[in-house]
């Protein structure tokens, strides 16, 4: 067989913005604590494991069933899409449990319980397998925890429990799960919903004005 294709060379990295100099709009509350409004599956057709339960955004996937595989969730996104923002929220991952919060639909921030292990790209803050926190500031599993993202000029800024763990680091690419390859599209914030349970809330975006 033969295949045809185009690609296009992404533009070289721009210089680390002073993000002091960076001005924010108003806030966008992404979830109103209540119900799914504003939010719907990425991959339509797939069960959805989502619902608000005491004002948080929480995935509730069916338990496993010995000697079966593990039914496969949805993963939720926004229904309204973004440039560059600042992202703050808190997140509750279950003991063993795993997710992950899409910048832009094609930069995951990973989520998952990975207290008291060494430093790894894989790690509760990380970019999924690009970039590894500088330090462990991650809370025990079952807590609630902060996080604090901010994404400009293909920069990020990481701040986990209140600690600066990537500080505008550069994003040399989409991560794993991307829902396209064009870093310069609008894209949705997507919340993984496909590897176990979690509880997100109080989800404060405030894009940047130009």
């Amino acid at each position: 067989d033969r295949a045809e294709f185009t690609g296009q060379r992404i533009p070289p990295l721009p210089a680390r913005p002073n993000l002091a100099m960076v001005k924010f709009g108003a806030p966008v509350e992404l979830f109103n604590g209540r119900d799914l409004a504003g939010w719907k599956l990425k991959e339509p057709g797939v069960t959805n494991s989502w619902l608000a339960d005491h004002g948080a955004l929480a995935n509730r996937p069916p338990p496993r069933v010995a000697g079966q595989p593990q039914p496969r969730s949805g993963n939720l996104r926004t229904e309204r899409e973004f440039e560059d923002f600042n992202l703050k929220l808190e997140v509750n991952v279950p003991e063993g449990s795993n997710s992950g919060v899409y910048l832009r639909g094609i930069y995951e921030i990973q989520v998952s319980d990975s207290y008291g292990k060494p430093l790894d790209s894989h790690n509760m803050g990380a970019v999924y397998s690009r970039l590894t926190p500088a330090v462990a500031a991650e809370k025990r599993a079952g807590e609630w925890q902060s996080l604090d993202l901010t994404l400009v000029d293909r920069h990020v800024t990481v701040v986990l429990n209140g600690k600066t763990i990537i500080d505008n680091q550069p994003l040399l690419g989409c991560t794993g799960g991307a829902m396209w390859s064009d870093q310069f599209r609008p894209g949705p914030i997507y919340l993984q919903g496909d590897h176990g349970a979690v509880s997100y809330r109080n989800l404060v975006l405030r894009p940047v004005v130009k």
